[in-house]
C-alpha cells in the first residue's frame, strides 16, 4: 500500500516551511507492520500535535501508531484521547498508579491496557478497541502520561438538548465558521438530520472542541511535556476545531494539525470531498495531510438511513 503525504498551507500557529508539495511514501503491505512514513520537523517540535483519524480506518491507526513511536523515541510526550472522558481523569490517574503493581506481577500488557481504558470511560461497544489498544500499551510501556480529554456522551447530549450551557464561540468566530461547522454536521449525518437539530449539534461539537483544547493545555502545564491529541479529523481542523480554542488558551504555542484522508475521499464524519476542489479544501484545513487506503466497509450513509425514521412529507398548502 502507499501513503501519499501532502503538506497543507502553513498554519498561523506554526511558522514553518513544509517542503515539497507531495511525497509518496512506500508502506509495508502487511497489517502487522508499521508504515514507513515521516512526520515533518514542525510536527516533531510542536507543543501540541493534533493527529486526526477516520475512526474505523485501520490503515490510519497503524500509520498514526508509527508516528507516535517515532515521536516518543525522540522526546517524551503526553497522549490525549478523544475516546477518554475528561471527568474520568482522576480514575485514570488512580488506575495508572495501581498499574505498577500489576506490571511487577507480570500481568499481560493487553489486560492492563484494557483496565486503564475502562477507568477512562472508553466505550467498548461504540469504539473498536483494537484500534486504540496499541496506543494505551505504548503509553504503559514507555510510561507516557495519558490524558482523558473529551466531554462524556452524557455531557455532549445535554449541550445538544439545551439542558447544559454550550461553550462560547472562539475569538473571531463569524458566519463563515458557523456555516462551515454546520455543513460538517449536516454532511457527517448524510443530510438526514432535521434542520432544527443542526445548530444545537454544532454547539455540542464546539463544546467538545473547547474541552479537548482545555484538557491538552492543562496536561501541558501539569507535565511540562508536549501533548499529542488523537481525535477525529473534524476536531483537528484549524478553521473550526481545537486550534481555534488553543489560540486563546495557549497563545504563542506551536500547534501542528494533521488530517487523515482515505483514498476514496472519505474524511470521517464530514462527508467525502467533492472532487479535486473538495480535496483541496480538506488540505487547507490542516498543516499536513496523509492519504491512506480506504477502509473496507459498506456505505455508512446506507446504514444511517436504515436507522433514521422517515419524516412525513409536508402537507400540500
Amino acid at each position: 500500500m502507499t501513503f501519499a503525504v501532502v503538506p497543507a498551507r502553513r498554519s498561523r500557529f506554526v511558522p514553518a516551511a513544509l517542503g515539497a508539495l507531495a511525497i509518496s511514501l512506500a508502506a509495508c503491505s502487511t497489517p502487522s507492520e508499521a508504515p514507513a512514513a515521516a512526520l515533518p520537523a514542525a510536527a516533531l517540535d510542536a507543543d501540541f500535535l493534533l493527529i486526526g483519524e477516520i475512526h474505523d480506518n485501520a490503515a490510519q491507526h497503524r500509520l498514526r501508531l508509527h508516528w507516535l513511536e517515532t515521536l516518543a523515541a525522540r522526546r517524551r510526550v503526553a497522549l490525549a484521547l478523544e475516546q477518554f472522558d475528561a471527568i474520568r481523569q482522576g480514575a485514570l490517574d488512580r488506575a495508572r498508579a495501581a498499574d505498577a503493581a500489576a506490571a511487577a506481577a507480570g500481568e499481560p500488557l493487553a489486560r492492563r491496557a484494557r483496565r486503564i481504558a475502562e477507568a477512562a470511560g472508553f466505550d467498548f461497544r461504540g469504539w473498536h478497541w483494537e484500534h486504540y489498544r496499541p496506543v494505551v500499551e505504548l503509553a504503559l510501556r514507555l510510561d507516557l502520561p495519558l490524558v482523558a480529554a473529551n466531554l462524556s456522551r452524557a455531557q455532549t447530549v445535554a449541550v445538544a438538548r439545551g439542558t447544559a450551557p454550550a461553550e462560547s464561540q472562539p475569538e473571531d468566530w463569524g458566519a463563515a465558521e458557523q456555516r462551515a461547522l454546520e455543513t460538517s454536521i449536516r454532511d457527517g449525518h448524510c443530510g438526514l438530520l432535521p434542520e432544527s437539530a443542526i445548530a444545537p449539534m454544532a454547539a455540542a461539537q464546539r463544546s467538545r472542541d473547547a474541552q479537548l483544547a482545555r484538557a491538552i493545555v492543562d496536561a501541558h502545564r501539569r507535565s511540562g511535556l508536549p501533548v499529542v491529541l488523537l481525535a477525529g479529523n473534524g476536531h483537528q481542523r484549524r478553521d473550526v476545531g481545537v486550534p481555534r480554542y488553543l489560540a486563546k488558551l495557549a497563545p504563542g504555542s506551536r500547534v501542528f494539525s494533521i488530517g487523515l484522508l482515505a483514498e476514496d475521499g472519505a474524511e470521517g464524519g464530514e462527508g467525502a470531498p467533492d472532487g479535486p476542489a473538495g480535496a483541496l479544501r480538506f488540505r487547507q484545513r490542516y498543516d499536513f495531510v496523509a492519504v491512506t487506503p480506504q477502509a473496507p466497509r459498506a456505505d455508512p450513509c446506507e446504514g444511517l438511513r436504515a436507522k433514521t425514521p422517515q419524516r412525513p412529507a409536508a402537507a400540500p398548502r
